[in-house]
């Protein structure tokens, strides 16, 4: 038996006692394809955002302006979250707007704060 399929049989098991009164009134087959479907939607998910925050990484690389080293990127069910660092609003704003032209992504929150740094005064 795969790794997978194990997890799955484990999650049907452990789902089955605490499922509702309507589950009890179906069948033991229709329990175990249910909680499949259900584990087969959270994985789903999951993936989708761990796609959808691979992707924004992957603008930022590539843009000039952005430091994908300053600025984290989480996705929570096509929330992405932008936090870190950037040297101005312009910056920031282009941040945003790169995560939102992204695939798959419903809303941006912005949690980037500016911070301008001095000139060094080394010679």
């Amino acid at each position: 038996m795969s790794r997978v399929s194990g997890v799955f049989l484990t999650i049907v098991f452990l789902l089955g006692p605490v499922t509702g009164f309507a589950e009890e009134q179906k069948g033991p087959m229709e329990r175990v394809g249910a909680a499949i479907d259900e584990g087969l939607e959270a994985t789903k998910e999951f993936f989708s955002d761990s796609a959808i925050t691979a992707r924004v990484k992957k603008r930022f690389v590539r843009d000039e302006q952005v430091s994908a080293f300053d600025i984290r990127v989480a996705t929570y069910d096509g929330l992405v979250i932008l936090e870190g660092e950037a040297p101005s609003e312009d910056v920031a704003q282009r941040a945003v707007d790169i995560a939102k032209a992204t695939k798959g992504v419903k809303n941006v929150e912005n949690r980037i704060w500016i911070v301008r740094k001095a000139p060094s005064r080394a010679r």
